[in-house]
């Protein structure tokens, strides 16, 4: 059956919406008439950057506020599924989703209107109900947005206020007890003032025992253009969400043999006792305003916090005579967060000879602090997975103090950036970073234990060439670095560790017409300087290890005729772990498939308010964590969808999963995996006016 699906995908190309000559304005959830706004790859990158996305030297998909709604998706994973080397990690089950998403074989980072995130898309990766275009840019991209993750940039684009009246209201509802009621209102306030507010409630089941979650959005988006040369905008977000934090399953009866197959529902934690709640505002402010001669200067400040509360119970290995019996620990901790961050741009044109210049040039503040206590819980029991008793529905937990510690960053850069039109049809762009970091941790309330001064310079350098009017060249070489893992490491001899830094180096063609767009890619990105034992004493770190990842990456979407649009993509990615002193170097990187395959079709029936919908997604197996000897198991999905259009009325279903295909995703850790979604049917129902 998996052979037969992948070959009907290689086949019809089965994909999303191709959109080719057009990008849904608002109709995309108020059912109002479509708006031609340009195409889909209309604009510039990140919403900051300047760069028109067609002239971007990297892979970049597009995924829309239409196609969110198309898909029946339920998280920023769920989006990441037709983005061929893309990973989309866990599903919401688990507690912290962008934890799990992967570009290229490596972390991506989440931007918002072009401003890096801390954690913010943590606490609800299902808050989709403000996002108007998801903005996929693969590799490192850290010199416009600092320190950022090895794999690429997920760049959300947030809905923007229009001067006009319109809204909807969408109640969602299907298996597992989910219901969700969305609302998007607009209104002019005003000439040059406008208001949009969005939001969502969901109060849902899941398909893991004794799992709820509760979640809630809600966002306020501001434009005032007091005048053609100043123009001013507000985001206002507040994201929340209360479930209980799901430890996954253990290897055994799931990817690896020794006990009988486990139910994907199945919770191997403590729910009399399991906890987690997080919460975060995020507001975004920013200006732009236009001098004499083209030149801009945009001033931004982004301020927002992370605060969670948890009861944890992790899974660890499994007792050496009974692999059913589980051993465990757990902890409670609580996590408060915040962080600042501000920028000030100038953008302008600039003639030298022959060539044009589109320059910026910006300074960038970032001020993070972060407090997280810890309690170690010193009776948790193991548990037996074939009949579970839980431990603590009639024991109290109890636990001893861990710690209560402080991470603080202050960091400065500058950066700028150079597009030069050396002719009408050739285009190179560069662009430079220098970063200064100063991390300091230690016992909250008291004197600082470790601080790390470093500072650190990326670069870009990239080209495209127009071929002709449909087929453009492009390469392009960009670095980028991270503090992430080597903020909580320690070398020996105490001299702080510095940042760790990834690079690549990309070639591509793509052609676009009135009727087909696609790219094709071949790259090498490298994850160099990072953290791995000290040969000394393995209990301390030094930047020596390296990891790379090899591919060749297609995608490409099609519309053969008016009322058929086809997509699909297929990336072959080679990774692993080139120099490591921890005794994995040769070895596979963890949860990266040498192949996976995507594909998308959506019919809308002629003379009818109906489109048909459906969907393949192939990935083969891979390597639980890096240099593990155990593998998750290869899984296709598949799904379809119905929608039906009687305005003002719209209606959407989507049957995921089709097959209800038994599958797991990395946790993380060594321990444990997480079950994927089995077969699920909602039902989307919008009313707009």
């Amino acid at each position: 059956m998996k052979t037969s699906l992948i070959a009907l995908a290689a086949i019809m190309a089965v994909a999303t919406p191709a959109r080719a000559e057009e990008a849904a304005a608002p109709e995309s959830t108020d059912n109002r008439d479509i708006i031609v706004t340009g195409t889909k790859l209309s604009g510039d990158f990140g919403a900051k950057s300047g760069i028109p996305i067609a002239r971007l030297p990297q892979s970049i998909q597009i995924i829309t506020a239409e196609d969110i709604i198309e898909r029946g998706a339920r998280s920023v994973g769920d989006l990441l599924r037709t983005v061929p080397s893309a990973n989309p990690g866990f599903s919401r089950v688990g507690p912290y989703q962008s934890f799990s998403l992967k570009v290229r074989g490596f972390l991506a980072d989440q931007m918002r209107n072009g401003i890096r995130q801390r954690y913010y898309e943590d606490v609800d990766a299902s808050a989709l109900s403000n996002i108007e275009r998801v903005e996929v840019l693969k590799g490192p991209s850290g010199v416009l947005y600092g320190q950022s993750a090895v794999g690429g940039i997920v760049s959300v684009v947030t809905r923007q206020p229009e001067e006009r009246q319109f809204g909807s209201f969408a109640l969602t509802a299907g298996q597992f007890d989910q219901k969700m009621l969305t609302f998007d209102m607009n209104t002019g306030l005003a000439p040059g003032l406008a208001v949009r507010v969005t939001g969502e409630v969901e109060r849902s089941g899941t398909f893991v025992d004794f799992q709820d979650l509760n979640r809630k959005n809600v966002a306020l988006n501001l434009r005032y253009a007091p005048s053609d040369s100043v123009t001013a905008h507000l985001v206002a977000e507040y994201v929340e969400r209360d479930t209980r934090r799901n430890p996954g399953l253990p290897l055994a009866g799931t990817v690896k043999d020794g006990v009988p197959a486990l139910r994907r529902g199945l919770y191997l934690g403590e729910p009399a006792v399991d906890t987690l709640t997080a919460d975060a505002p995020l507001v975004q402010t920013w200006v732009d305003v236009r001098l004499a001669d083209g030149w801009t200067v945009t001033p931004r400040l982004q301020y927002q916090e992370f605060n969670s509360a948890f009861t944890q119970i992790r899974l660890r290995a499994p007792d050496a005579a009974n692999p059913a019996l589980i051993n465990r620990n757990g902890r409670r901790g609580r996590e408060d967060d915040s962080y600042t961050i501000a920028q000030l741009d100038l953008a302008g044109r600039l003639v030298t000879g022959p060539f044009t210049h589109k320059l910026l040039m910006g300074y960038e503040y970032d001020h993070e602090r972060s407090r997280f206590t810890q309690y170690n819980l010193t009776n948790v029991t193991p548990i037996n997975v074939l009949a579970p008793v839980y431990g603590f529905s009639s024991t109290a937990p109890a636990g001893t103090f861990a710690f209560d510690g402080f991470y603080n960053i202050d960091g400065h850069a500058l950066y700028a950036q150079d597009q030069i039109d050396i002719t009408p049809r050739w285009n190179v762009i560069g662009a430079a970073r220098h970063s200064w970091i100063d991390a300091r941790d230690g016992d909250y309330g008291g004197a600082t234990n470790n601080r790390a001064k470093t500072s650190t310079t990326i670069w870009q350098l990239g080209s495209t060439y127009r071929v002709t009017d449909a087929v453009s060249l492009y390469a392009g070489y960009n670095t980028g670095f991270d503090v992430e893992n080597t903020a909580g490491a320690r070398t020996r001899t105490g001299t702080p560790l510095q940042p760790e830094r990834s690079n690549q180096a990309e070639a591509g063609l793509r052609v676009r017409t009135g009727t087909l767009r696609a790219s094709l890619a071949v790259f090498q990105i490298k994850r160099v300087n990072a953290v791995t034992a000290d040969p000394v004493d393995p209990d301390f770190s030094v930047n020596a290890g390296e990891q790379r990842v090899r591919g060749i990456e297609f995608e490409g979407e099609w519309q053969p005729v008016s009322w058929w649009e086809l997509s699909a993509g297929y990336a072959l990615m080679d990774g692993k772990v080139t120099r490591s002193n921890d005794g994995i170097a040769g070895k596979r990187i963890g949860d990266l498939p040498r192949h996976s395959l995507t594909a998308r079709t959506s019919i809308a029936v002629p003379g009818t308010p109906l489109t048909l919908r459906g969907g393949v997604n192939h990935v083969t197996s891979r390597a639980l964590v890096d240099g593990s000897d155990t593998t998750l198991p290869a899984y296709t999905l598949a799904d379809i969808g119905v929608g039906l259009s009687l305005k003002p009325f719209r209606i959407d279903a989507t049957l995921s999963n089709l097959l209800d295909e038994r599958y797991f995703t990395a946790s993380g850790n060594g321990f444990a995996v997480y079950p994927g979604d089995p077969r699920t049917l909602s039902v989307r129902v919008s009313v707009g006016f």
